[in-house]
C-alpha cells in the first residue's frame, strides 16, 4: 500500500508560493539596501528628521541584514521583547504630546512619563521572546536575536495566513480558488510588511486561522487563535462579529417554509369541509 504524503499536494503548492515570496522579499531588500545610499534625514514629518538622521536607527545593535527589517515601530516591539514594558532604554512620552508634535524624552530625564512601549500590545513581543530563547544558543546580542525571531515569526505567520486563506476559499476542490487566494495575499505590494519586524504577519495568521477553524466548527482552537489575534492587534476584537454570527446560525438553524404538496392541501380542505 503506498504511503500517504505528509503534506497534501495543494498545501505543498501554498508552501512553495510562500517560500518563493519570502526569498524574493528578503533578497530584494538586501540588494536594494546594498546598492542605494539613502539621503538623510527624512523631513516628511516633524519627527521623522530626528529618527532618520545620520547614525540613527538600529544598525548599532543589529547586523546589516537584520537592520533592513527592523525600523520605526520595530524598535518598540524589540524593546518589549528584550526589556519588557518597563525597559529603561525605551523612550517616554510627555503629557503635552500631539500627533504632529510628539514630546519624547528619556526615562532618566523624565522618570514619571509613561513609556512609549505602552502603546503596543504584548502578543507579538511575547512570541518574539519565546522564539528568541532557543536562538540564544548562537550567542548573538539580545536585540539581534530578538529581531531574527521577529522576522521568523512574521514569515511563519504569513505562511499560516496563506494556508488559512487557501482553506477558506475552498482550497481542496479543483477550482484553484484556494491557491489563488493564497497567492493574492502575498502578491500585493503591501505584503512587504509581512516580512518585517511588525505584527501584521502574525496577526493575519492568527485571525485567518481562527476563521478557518471556525468554518470547520473547531470552536476551542478557533477561540484560542482569536484570543491571540486580540492580544496582537486591537482590531482582532472584530473577529467577534463572524464568531457570534456563525454561532447564532448554528444554534438556531434557518428553516425555510416548505410548500405543501397537493395531497396535503386536499386533505386539509377535506378536513375543513
Amino acid at each position: 500500500m503506498p504511503q500517504k504524503p505528509l503534506v497534501r499536494a495543494p498545501v505543498r503548492s501554498v508552501v512553495l508560493v510562500w517560500l518563493g515570496w519570502a526569498v524574493l522579499i528578503l533578497g530584494f531588500q538586501a540588494l536594494a539596501v546594498g546598492r542605494i545610499d539613502l539621503a538623510r534625514p527624512d523631513n516628511a514629518l516633524a519627527w521623522s528628521a530626528e529618527e532618520t538622521a545620520a547614525g540613527r536607527g538600529n544598525s548599532s545593535v543589529l547586523d546589516a541584514f537584520v537592520a533592513t527589517h527592523a525600523a520605526w515601530d520595530s524598535k518598540y516591539y524589540l524593546s518589549i521583547a528584550v526589556g519588557g514594558y518597563g525597559d529603561p532604554a525605551a523612550p517616554v512620552v510627555g503629557p503635552d504630546s500631539t500627533p504632529d508634535q510628539p514630546q519624547i524624552g528619556s526615562r532618566a530625564d523624565h522618570p514619571d512619563w509613561p513609556s512609549v512601549n505602552a502603546a503596543f500590545l504584548p502578543g507579538y513581543p511575547a512570541a518574539i521572546r519565546a522564539l528568541a530563547w532557543p536562538l540564544g544558543v548562537f550567542g548573538l546580542p539580545a536585540r539581534t536575536t530578538a529581531a531574527l525571531a521577529g522576522i521568523a515569526i512574521s514569515l511563519l505567520g504569513t505562511l499560516g495566513a496563506m494556508v488559512a486563506a487557501f482553506d477558506l476559499a475552498g482550497g481542496r476542490d479543483d477550482s484553484g480558488q484556494g491557491l489563488r487566494a493564497a497567492f493574492y495575499l502575498v502578491i500585493w505590494p503591501g505584503s512587504v510588511f509581512l516580512a518585517q519586524v511588525y505584527s501584521e504577519g502574525l496577526f493575519l495568521g492568527l485571525s485567518l486561522g481562527a476563521l478557518a477553524l471556525m468554518k470547520r466548527r473547531r470552536w476551542p482552537w478557533a477561540a484560542l487563535l482569536a484570543a491571540g489575534a486580540v492580544w496582537t492587534r486591537s482590531t482582532g476584537v472584530l473577529l467577534l462579529i463572524p464568531f457570534v454570527w456563525t454561532w447564532a446560525g448554528q444554534a438556531r438553524p434557518f428553516s425555510p417554509i416548505r410548500r405543501p404538496s397537493a395531497a396535503e392541501i386536499a386533505g386539509a380542505m377535506a378536513h375543513i369541509a
